[in-house]
């Protein structure tokens, strides 16, 4: 771990995507704090982000309301006139590189004038990633962890991101809650469920891996939300009501996150759950359907040994993100036997 550095300035920093992709970035606001003390980042982010942002102390952040108050190229105006009044910057790091934030980058450099500071964005490595899913890579590619990283190294603020678990500073869950925890045997959470198809656990396959764990002694956390996610959790509990659902207790970010660290395992496909139990220190078992580990997406300070997938399947992974749909029409890629999982589950906790 670097010293801490006496440069000071603002960074602003834009990620206005998917929660996933802005839990691969707390671990690089994390060590950009503790190796420039003197530097504070303005983050633009969708307002779900604020909780998670909030325990750092080098982080201002401005929400991104892009479906009302920001939406259009008047909600983009405004909100680079927001952004302009906690000016001046010393840096722009652009960590989405997407059209939208090309256009409020575009504003800012109209209201700054010759006040625009410096400015990079993010090489996604599209081009490599297309080839990954044409068979025509078979290396793994830079994490995404790693591309955040290099915008701010461009800006001249390089920082070395450990490759570890953890990060999140701790949080409190209900007492109710806490008291599911205590029960003998290795406390594991489950989350099945992704927002694409090509990355969701076939159900039954899903609710079998629920009775095996069950079965060798396991306290189980199911992690969901929406209705029909708790339409299934509900009908896997009337047949197994040892089973615990997260959602029923209403937890925000930081619970949920202190229940993540409070747990020996987490399940999950890759999705933002993935990502959450890493910043919060979890080992997790990964399960990957359409997509693949390779492409820069796997949790942070994951081993990947862990990661259960189809390796002999020729057609994986058809997908970056999942949304694809699946050119066989059978989505055999998630045809995993939920023994695969549960085996590789004990071979973690017995360290192997």
């Amino acid at each position: 771990m670097k010293e801490g550095n006496a440069r000071c300035g603002r960074l602003l920093l834009f990620r206005l995507s998917a929660l996933g992709d802005v839990v691969m970035l707390l671990p690089v606001l994390k060590a950009l704090g503790e190796q420039y003390p003197g530097v504070e980042v303005v983050l633009v982010s969708q307002p779900f982000v604020a909780p998670l942002v909030s325990p750092l102390p080098n982080v201002r952040f401005i929400p991104a309301r892009i479906r009302d108050k920001h939406k259009g190229l008047g909600g983009l105006w405004r909100l680079a006139r927001e952004i302009a009044q906690l000016g001046p910057y010393d840096g722009v790091a652009d960590m989405h590189s997407v059209l939208r934030v090309w256009l409020v980058r575009s504003f800012l450099r109209l209201r700054l004038l010759m006040r625009h500071p410096r400015s990079a964005a993010i090489d996604k490595g599209r081009a490599a990633k297309r080839r990954l899913t044409r068979g025509a890579c078979s290396l793994p590619l830079r994490h995404t962890v790693q591309r955040y990283g290099d915008v701010l190294a461009r800006l001249g603020y390089p920082v070395e991101v450990a490759e570890q678990l953890g990060g999140f500073a701790g949080g409190e869950i209900p007492p109710e809650l806490a008291e599911q925890l205590v029960a003998a045997g290795p406390r594991v959470g489950f989350a099945p469920f992704a927002k694409h198809r090509g990355k969701i656990y076939p159900v039954e396959r899903a609710e079998r891996l629920v009775a095996l764990l069950l079965e060798a002694g396991c306290r189980v956390f199911l992690f969901g939300g929406g209705e029909g996610e708790k339409a299934v959790f509900d009908g896997w509990r009337a047949e197994h009501p040892e089973l615990v659902s997260v959602m029923d207790y209403g937890l925000r970010f930081g619970g949920e996150l202190e229940l993540m660290r409070r747990l020996d395992t987490m399940i999950s496909m890759d999705s933002a759950n993935m990502h959450l139990a890493s910043w919060a220190g979890t080992p997790v078992v990964s399960v990957w359907g359409a997509t693949h580990p390779n492409a820069g997406f796997m949790g942070w300070g994951q081993c990947l040994d862990n990661a259960v997938q189809d390796e002999e399947l020729g057609c994986r992974p058809c997908s970056i993100f999942g949304n694809k749909p699946c050119a066989r029409g059978d989505y055999a890629c998630l045809d995993i036997a939920p023994e695969r999982i549960r085996d590789r589950v004990f071979g973690l906790q017995s360290g192997g």
